[in-house]
């Protein structure tokens, strides 16, 4: 759920000054126009939604009916992230083929983390960045450019994350203090949903031509994907405004799922006020506080509701990322230690202090965090209910924005040629999974971050583990 790093976009002011020696060659000159235009030219269009609106979904629950669901889009209200606003890129005129993408970025619940210099654990500068860190940012899936992207011809709507809420918020809190401020705004905003309904009552002015839509998100991104899953899906069923809708399907990108006891009663319900926005039409009434919710839930659900529709499930197989929240989540519900604006407050953000803890029960660890994710995806559903995962080796977090994605392989298949086949039907869907890979280390020895401990070993580890000699797992799965 980590935000990417976008440090790249310092470089760019750079550029300009290529272009202003004097005595150049009038070649050089139109070279270098030619290279800055290039550069700063950003396909994507601002659309920035009104700050108060309502929408009608049909095929939903009564509050999404007439009148309509009122909503109000925001972003959390700290400084630099006040006023949401999304993202197009059109590939070509009335395009058929859409793509809707949740940007991801962490989450926050608590003063211990929603603030703070280095414990500010979600993307919270979203006006702080110039629109073009989309197009410098996100590569893989998000490249029209490249000939390899099984997207390349989708339009795409890109939602920004600015709401810690994994987009499903909707809920005003006047409870945070933040410690850096001396006179805190009223409110801080949890309205994640808020901001996608901006989006869908966008798509059912500007898309009733479309035909094949896809739904993507990577880490936080990836929840907000499947948790919105079911109102984007009620949008195209709407026949009267999208006559020529023909399939969906669903690619969720590093969001596993496994979390603390009391997250979705505690946090998600109450915190985020995410309760009235969760589909009772796919899952039931009440599903936060008196159902089974859970991600592995919640995609049997949209797979039973929806079984037409394909969904792609991915992971690599230690997650550094994913690891490190999950073991944030028990430091702050343990509320020890106090609030410090320290680094090692969570410890290294690629989790390699975090404890192993080579048990199956729900307390944070790495082990744990890996036992319950891949149980998670190999429990979801069958391939005959079109769910299908891909379990890939290392502790790499996210793929689908990267180019990486078209040189990754886990037990001989290639990630682009399995995303391929959830998208566009291009090829059979299969279940992939790197311990069933050749080699001895199939779900270690590649695809893994570069510390002090994996490049020693030369596996995706960590401190418990590199002392014994072992990858993560040989700890947590046995030899």
């Amino acid at each position: 759920m980590q935000a990417k790093n976008l440090s790249l976009l310092f470089l760019i002011p750079m550029l300009y000054f290529i272009g202003c020696k004097k005595d150049e060659p009038d070649n050089t000159k139109a070279l270098t126009g030619a290279v800055l235009a290039e550069v700063l030219y950003n396909p994507y269009e601002r659309i920035t939604p009104p700050t108060n609106d309502t929408i009608i979904i049909p095929n939903t629950n009564t509050s999404y009916q007439t009148p309509g669901k009122q909503y109000s889009p925001a972003c959390f209200g700290n400084s630099g992230n006040t006023k949401f606003y999304f993202f197009r890129k059109s590939v070509s005129a009335n395009n058929k083929k859409l793509l809707i993408n949740f940007m991801g970025g962490g989450a926050c619940w608590s003063n211990n983390n929603c603030f703070g210099v280095n414990t500010t654990t979600f993307f919270n500068f979203l006006n702080d960045v110039p629109d073009l860190f989309v197009k410098v940012a996100f590569q893989g899936i998000l490249d029209a450019g490249n000939s390899s992207n099984p997207l390349k011809d989708y339009d795409v709507l890109f939602i920004p994350y600015c709401t810690g809420d994994l987009h499903i918020g909707s809920n005003d809190v006047a409870t945070y203090d933040d410690p850096y401020v001396s006179s805190d705004p009223s409110v801080y905003s949890h309205r994640g949903h808020d901001n996608v309904l901006s989006v869908l009552k966008y798509i059912q002015s500007n898309y009733t031509q479309v035909t094949d839509v896809v739904v993507a998100g990577q880490s936080a991104g990836g929840y907000g994907a499947i948790l919105n899953y079911p109102h984007i899906r009620a949008v195209f069923s709407d026949n009267t405004k999208f006559p020529s809708f023909n399939k969906m399907s669903l690619v969720a990108d590093a969001s596993n799922g496994a979390v603390i006891n009391g997250f979705f009663s505690t946090i998600v319900n109450t915190q985020w006020g995410s309760g009235p926005n969760i589909p009772d039409w796919v899952v039931g009434s009440n599903y936060l506080t008196t159902g089974t919710p859970s991600i592995e839930d919640y995609l049997s659900k949209i797979i039973t509701a929806y079984p037409n529709d394909v969904v792609g499930q991915y992971t690599a197989a230690f997650d550094s990322t994913q690891r490190w929240f999950f073991n944030v989540m028990g430091i702050i519900d343990s509320g020890s230690p106090s609030y410090s604006d320290s680094s090692s407050y969570f410890g290294p953000g690629d989790a390699r202090d975090v404890p192993d803890l080579g048990n199956t029960s729900n307390t944070p660890s790495n082990c744990n965090w890996a036992i319950n994710a891949n149980t998670a995806m190999t429990g979801t559903g069958a391939p005959s209910d079109k769910y299908y995962y891909y379990r890939a080796p290392g502790d790499i977090h996210t793929i689908t924005t990267s180019d990486t994605m078209y040189g990754l392989v886990s037990n001989g298949v290639n990630f682009n040629t399995w995303l391929k086949s959830i998208v566009s039907n291009v090829g059979t869907p299969t279940d992939v999974d790197c311990s069933l890979g050749s080699g001895s280390h199939p779900c270690t020895d590649k695809n893994y971050g570069s510390n002090s401990l994996n490049d020693t070993l030369g596996r995706a580890t960590s401190q418990d583990s590199f002392d014994n000699n072992k990858d993560l797992y040989e700890t947590c799965f046995g030899p």
